[in-house]
């Protein structure tokens, strides 16, 4: 008798960390999701899609590990946490290369800008 009840708490204890990894994993996707539409600094209008894309895929992969390193503090997982800051690492890095390919491509746009402005007025100039 006392078998079977004990076999009974550690099936729930089983069942009951399963449902708050679910639940967390849940929550993890929706802030992401709500953090990624609600609070990304995107310059839009002279940024590329590729620096976009860098900026978006960095903001997501910065919340994954904010979550992961959250639940391997809850419960009690250093190597979860140490995956965590891992993965917030890599997502802060890549949305650096994101802004960094869009301030590029902004140099970029203004320098044949300005020679385009320069052939103009030699042209002028000659003709």
């Amino acid at each position: 008798m006392l078998s079977t009840s004990e076999n009974s708490l550690d099936l729930f204890k089983i069942y009951t960390k399963k449902i708050a990894i679910a639940a967390i994993t849940i929550a993890l996707v929706i802030c992401a999701w709500s953090n990624l539409f609600l609070s990304i600094n995107i310059n839009a209008n002279a940024a590329t899609l590729d620096g976009i894309s860098d900026q978006v895929e960095g903001k997501v992969q910065q919340d994954i590990g904010t979550k992961r390193r959250a639940i391997g503090d809850i419960f009690d997982n250093p190597s979860e946490e140490a995956k965590g800051v891992l993965t917030q690492a890599k997502g802060k890095a890549k949305q650096d290369i994101g802004t960094t390919k869009n301030k590029l491509n902004d140099a970029q746009d203004t320098v044949e800008d300005a020679s385009e402005g320069f052939v103009d007025s030699v042209k002028d100039f000659f003709n």
